[in-house]
């Protein structure tokens, strides 16, 4: 399963800046950057404070794929 993350385009569609985000969360700006363009690993924590924040579902920031196996 892939899974992407859409926290930037949630973020952007609210109109809410990364700066914003940073300071309602108490994550810092360059985390958050980080989680936008592609991280390996973010906690759940921080994907729920984020969701809190944008309010939104949890589910409402990521996008899943199944991969196929030949």
């Amino acid at each position: 399963m892939i899974v992407e993350l859409k926290i930037k385009e949630v973020r952007e569609k609210k109109g809410i800046s990364i700066n914003e985000l940073s300071e309602e969360t108490g994550i810092e700006r360059h985390r958050l950057s980080e989680i936008e363009k592609d991280v390996d690993k973010i906690l759940f924590i921080e994907l729920l404070v984020i969701a809190k924040n944008l309010e939104v579902e949890i589910t409402d920031l990521y996008k899943t794929e199944t991969i196929k196996f030949i």
